[in-house]
């Protein structure tokens, strides 16, 4: 509900910024009605990036 206004108060990348790692598959097609065809490959490699990133980070951060 939120994603219009998130890109007329922050840009085109703030949904997908939002999403997370769920901006590959669920929210795929709202941030496309909002942010354009342009964001597809943005928003397909923001989410797998920080779906292999969880991995390494969270022992990283669980053993500080």
């Amino acid at each position: 509900l939120l994603y219009p206004w998130l890109v007329r108060q922050f840009g085109r990348l703030a949904p997908i910024r939002a999403a997370g790692v769920v901006s590959v598959d669920v929210v795929l097609s709202t941030i496309i009605r909002v942010s354009g065809n342009q964001m597809i490959s943005i928003s397909l490699f923001h989410g797998m990036l920080i779906d292999m990133s969880v991995p390494v980070l969270v022992p990283f951060f669980c053993s500080l």
